[in-house]
């Protein structure tokens, strides 16, 4: 079972800028910080589901562990009428290391154990005292399950409430950050805005082939020009991770939602052998995705006051990594 994620803390909110050309500069600082925020906020709430799913799971365990153990229980006492009988007749026979076997053992199965050993029990007999050693060792066996169960639900539903604490520390400290990311985005003069979300042009020559990657990149480009808000999920507004995850989910496939949860899905791919529809991760930790749409262009939702559209990928900072599903 998995653990809850360690986040390390959040960033301390910058000093007001002087003026708008420090705060051009911050809110290239703050966009990166809210935007590595939120996608813990994410990471975080699909370890809550992933904790959750875990506890109710083992809780769902617990009730037929119980009742296997009190199945066992029954069989060995229902089968201890035989036991008893065998151990009547060796008793009565004067069979001495039968009786003293009995007398001496600490426990029903150590006197099993004891009483199989024994040469001169007939074979029915013998038969009756190895299934009774049997149904002891499955009673323990059981029980032992039953006990694990409870202690697994407890620890998994600990485990969940961890998770859930987790989703309101990050999302307060991104809600701190987006803020001021908008505040400094406000400050930013009409050429400095512009500047930010100038277009880098359409891919040329480009032909889509037909794995899953591509038809979600189809998808995603159906989304074009619609705004980047952190948190959304589409269909109207997105963030990086949630224009990925939305569009694979049209497709059929159902993407963790954070950015760093998504880097882990499929299997890797060389910056040098992109192909349209494979998803390309920025930042270390990654924080960022989008979906290559070849001729080196990505599309992605962008950044606060920006849309989905297309970004060259050699202006794009901090290439982490690629996969292709």
């Amino acid at each position: 079972m998995l653990t809850t994620p360690a986040y390390g803390d959040p960033p301390a909110p910058a000093p007001p800028p002087g003026n708008a050309s420090d705060a051009a500069k911050q809110l290239e600082v703050a966009q990166h910080d809210a935007e590595a925020l939120t996608e813990q906020w994410h990471a975080a709430q699909d370890e809550m589901q992933a904790r959750q799913d875990d506890a109710d799971r083992a809780r769902a365990a617990v009730v037929p562990a119980r009742l296997a153990a009190a199945r066992a229980r029954d069989a060995e006492e229902e089968f201890r009428v035989q036991v008893d009988r065998v151990a009547t007749e060796a008793m009565e026979g004067g069979r001495l290391d039968e009786l003293n076997a009995l007398v001496l053992s600490d426990s029903p199965s150590d006197f099993l154990d004891q009483m199989t050993t024994l040469e001169s029990f007939t074979a029915d007999q013998k038969a009756v005292l190895d299934k009774a050693q049997a149904l002891v060792a499955a009673t323990k066996r059981a029980q032992d399950e039953a006990a694990n169960a409870v202690v697994v639900a407890q620890q998994a539903t600990a485990q969940a409430r961890a998770a859930f604490q987790q989703i309101d520390v990050r999302k307060k400290a991104a809600d701190v950050r987006i803020d001021e990311a908008q505040k400094l985005l406000e400050r930013l003069s009409p050429s400095e805005r512009a500047a930010r979300i100038a277009r880098d042009g359409l891919p040329m020559g480009v032909t889509l082939g037909g794995g899953k990657g591509a038809q979600a990149l189809r998808v995603a480009m159906s989304r074009m020009d619609m705004p980047y808000v952190w948190g959304a999920t589409g269909p109207k507004s997105f963030d990086c991770s949630g224009l990925v995850y939305w569009a694979f989910k049209r497709v059929g496939i159902t993407m963790p939602r954070s950015s760093s949860a998504q880097a882990q899905v499929g299997r890797p791919v060389s910056r040098a052998n992109l192909q349209p529809g494979d998803l390309i991760f920025f930042y270390h930790p990654v924080s960022h995705v989008g979906f290559y749409a070849g001729d080196g262009k990505v599309l992605n939702a962008v950044q606060t006051g920006d849309v989905v559209r297309y970004t060259d990928l050699s202006r794009m900072k901090s290439y982490a990594s690629a996969r292709r599903l």
